[in-house]
């Protein structure tokens, strides 16, 4: 049996020392899906092996350094943490396997492959975004994001129009569809609401978010950890009556509470990022049945129905629903019926065991 390493090198986690984004979560589930397969072997972070499920603390090796989610790092604490990043990368490619799957990526960690070369590993890493940034600067990060592909073997795409240039790559999502977590979602009333969900970061429009709400009245509620204190204040000032701002990291349980029971859940990302990049929040928004919110490019660019908008001033509401323009209301049950297609077809656990085993080169078994 091959062994395969799952290697997961950031370790992002806020002041209480509880993992931040979804790193735990992806961990377990690709743990999951190729366990029997693969002699499994995971390197990560301490904060991420407490927060993930068991299938992810098998075999489990502690990475030594984690990253401390704040707003206002120095330069010096900036430059130490990706440091503390690459001394892990370091530890993963030189463990005792031929195969290291990076399957949460950032940059740096292409920094590292394009200045460091892979160890003579094969190397698979999961890509949430087909390229990194515009402009000036995000030209020579792309160019050095070229460069770090000829150093693997795989790239596994979590956007199904995202391609690569120097290196295979194949689409499978980031998550799949497990019934016995999210069919409760689907089965209550809805209620008159919607929520943003998440680490509410700096990458969010949640100033537009807070503006357009405030004047259409809809009742919104915000819940996730806002590293800014200041700028949570000034959100809290300035919002109707109508919105909620909980600062407070959700548990499980509270985070698909609120997507199975409200009506919406709005993704406030912008256009030029997300419609290259995937949102966890929106795959779970499909699997919930919840009618997702945003920018038409960031619904597009990642095959999602729900209502879409160029501008935040097109966002309106009749007091009950939210809508655009009147000639293109969104007929929510033909788009739950894709939404359930979805879910079958690309999203299902069988569906993604198999393409990763056919990705991977595993055993007919598969």
């Amino acid at each position: 049996m091959d062994r395969l390493v799952l290697a997961e090198y950031q370790g992002r986690h806020d002041a209480e020392g509880k993992a931040v984004g979804h790193a735990p979560k992806v961990l377990g589930e690709y743990a999951a899906l190729t366990a029997g397969d693969f002699d499994i072997r995971i390197l990560a972070p301490r904060c991420i092996l407490k927060a993930t499920s068991e299938a992810g603390r098998q075999n489990a090796k502690v990475l030594p350094h984690s990253i401390l989610m704040k707003s206002d790092n120095s330069f010096f604490q900036k430059i130490w943490n990706k440091i503390r990043m690459f001394s892990n990368i370091k530890i993963a490619l030189k463990s005792d396997s031929d195969t290291v799957w990076f399957f949460n990526t950032e940059f740096y960690l292409m920094l590292y492959l394009a200045l460091f070369g892979n160890g003579n590993k094969r190397i698979v890493c999961t890509l949430f975004m087909e390229k990194f940034g515009t402009g000036f600067l995000g030209k020579i990060k792309q160019k050095i994001f070229e460069i770090a592909q000829t150093n693997m073997s795989l790239i596994i795409s979590a956007g199904k129009s995202f391609t690569f240039k120097n290196v295979p790559y194949v689409f499978i999502p980031d998550y799949y569809c497990d019934e016995t977590e999210y069919a409760p979602c689907r089965r209550g009333a809805r209620l008159r609401q919607a929520v943003c969900l998440g680490t509410q970061g700096s990458e969010k429009q949640i100033e537009e978010l807070v503006d357009r709400f405030t004047q259409i009245g809809y009742p919104l509620i915000i819940a996730g950890r806002f590293y800014d204190k200041e700028r949570l204040e000034k959100l809290k000032a300035a919002a109707g009556e109508n919105i909620t701002i909980r600062d407070e990291y959700l548990s499980r349980e509270e985070y698909l509470k609120l997507m199975g029971e409200s009506a919406y859940v709005v993704l406030p990302y912008a256009p030029t990022q997300y419609n290259t990049q995937t949102s966890g929040v929106l795959q779970e928004a499909l699997f919930c049945d919840t009618v997702p919110v945003s920018y038409s490019d960031v619904l597009n660019g990642n095959g999602i129905d729900g209502i879409g908008f160029e501008k935040w001033e097109d966002l309106k509401s009749d007091g009950n629903s939210l809508y655009t323009a009147s000639d293109d209301i969104l007929d929510i049950q033909e788009a739950r019926k894709d939404y359930a297609r979805l879910r079958k077809e690309v999203y299902s656990r069988d569906a993604m065991k198999a393409k990763l085993c056919e990705a991977l080169s595993l055993k007919p078994s598969c």
